[in-house]
C-alpha cells in the first residue's frame, strides 16, 4: 500500500513509519519538526533515521498552512500521528492544541476529500476517558484536560466526516507509550535523564499512580496492523500487557542504571490521570494484537537508548 503518515518526525511516527516499511508498504513521511512539542533538532535526528529507510519519500511542510493534496494524493490511507500532548501544558495553551490536534485534522479530512484518498488512521490517547480508565473502548469519555478534550474532538469530527462524506476511519486510543525516541516532557524520559543526572525524579503524590505501560515497537506494530486490516468504523485500545506503578517504574529505571534514584515528591497537576488500565482484547480480535514486550524489559532498552546518546555526544 501505498501510506502517508504525518508527525514521521516523532517518537510514535517515526516507529510507525519503519513497521509499515519492513512490511513491504510505501510510505510518505510528513513533518514540519514544529519546536512547540519539543526540539526541533531532536526531530531532525528521527527524521534523519526515518528518510534512511527504503521506500520512504520525505515530505517537509506545516499541516496547519501548507497545501496538502499533493502529498494525500494517490495514497490508499493517511495514518495521522500529528498533534501536540502533555496535558498539564495544554491548560495554558487551549487554542495551540485545538489548532494542532482538532483543526489539522480537518484540514487533512478535507484533503482525502479533495484527492479520493478512502481511509484515515487516526492516532488518539487513553486521555480521552479522563483521570480513572479501567476497562475497554466503552468506558464513558470523561476528559480532565483540554489535550483529552482535542483529542476526543479530533474522534467525533472524523465521525462527522465519515458518517456524512465516507472517509473510512480507525481510532487507535494509545496508552502510556515509552521507549527509545520518548519525548523529552514524558514521564520515564525525564525519570532516566534525571537519574543519570543525580537530580530529583519528581513523581506525583506517594507514586501510587498507575500507568497501563506500552512500549512502542507494540504500538507501531498495533497502528501497522489497522492500516492492513480494517475497513473503518473501529475505535481500538492500543495497550500494554501491564499496569505499573509509577514508584515501581522509577525502581526498575534505577536498578537497570545501577544508581538509586532521589525521588521527590510533588502534587499532581489538573487532571492527571490516577490509573490506567486498558483492555485490549477488542484489537486482539480484530487486528490480531498483542503486546510483546513487558515493562521491565522494555524500560531496560530504554535506558540503553539514554546511555547511548551520551556516549555519543562529546
Amino acid at each position: 500500500m501505498n501510506i502517508v503518515v504525518t508527525g514521521a518526525a516523532g517518537f510514535i511516527g517515526s516507529h510507525t513509519v519503519a513497521e509499515l516499511v519492513r512490511r513491504g508498504h510505501s510510505v510518505r513521511a510528513v513533518d514540519c519538526m514544529l519546536a512547540d512539542s519539543y526540539s526541533a533538532a531532536t526531530k531532525r535526528a528521527n527524521w534523519s533515521e526515518v528518510g534512511a529507510l527504503d521506500g520512504v519519500e520525505l515530505h517537509e511542510l506545516d499541516l496547519r498552512t501548507d497545501g496538502l493534496d499533493d502529498v494525500v494524493a494517490g495514497s490508499d490511507v493517511v495514518v495521522n500521528e500529528a498533534g501536540i500532548a502533555g496535558m498539564s501544558r495544554s491548560w495554558d495553551e487551549v487554542g495551540l492544541y485545538m489548532d494542532l490536534n482538532v483543526t489539522v485534522v480537518g484540514r487533512l479530512a478535507n484533503a482525502c476529500l479533495r484527492t479520493g484518498v478512502p481511509r484515515f488512521v487516526q492516532a488518539s490517547t487513553s486521555s480521552i476517558y479522563g483521570k480513572h480508565v479501567a476497562g475497554d473502548e466503552d468506558l464513558p469519555r470523561q476528559p480532565a484536560s483540554p489535550y483529552g478534550a482535542s483529542n476526543l474532538a479530533a474522534e467525533e469530527l472524523l465521525r462527522a466526516y465519515e458518517r456524512e462524506r465516507g472517509i473510512a476511519t480507525t481510532v487507535l486510543r494509545y496508552f502510556s507509550v515509552y521507549g527509545p525516541r520518548q519525548r523529552p516532557d514524558m514521564a520515564y524520559h525525564k525519570f532516566i535523564e534525571a537519574t543519570l543526572d543525580g537530580r530529583p525524579v519528581t513523581v506525583y503524590g506517594d507514586g501510587s499512580y498507575r500507568r497501563s505501560a506500552t512500549y512502542v515497537t507494540d504500538v507501531a506494530t498495533a497502528t501497522a496492523l489497522a492500516v492492513e486490516r480494517t475497513s473503518g468504523g473501529e475505535v481500538l485500545n492500543i495497550a500494554g500487557g501491564e499496569s505499573i506503578a509509577i514508584a515501581d517504574a522509577v525502581a526498575m529505571i534505577g536498578r537497570h542504571l545501577g544508581i538509586e534514584p532521589i525521588v521527590q515528591s510533588v502534587t499532581p497537576p489538573p487532571g492527571e490521570q490516577v490509573e490506567t488500565a486498558g483492555s485490549w482484547s477488542r484489537a486482539a480480535d480484530l487486528l490480531g494484537y498483542a503486546p510483546t514486550v513487558r515493562v521491565d524489559d522494555g524500560i531496560a532498552r530504554q535506558v540503553e537508548w539514554h546511555r547511548s546518546l551520551r556516549v555519543a555526544t562529546p
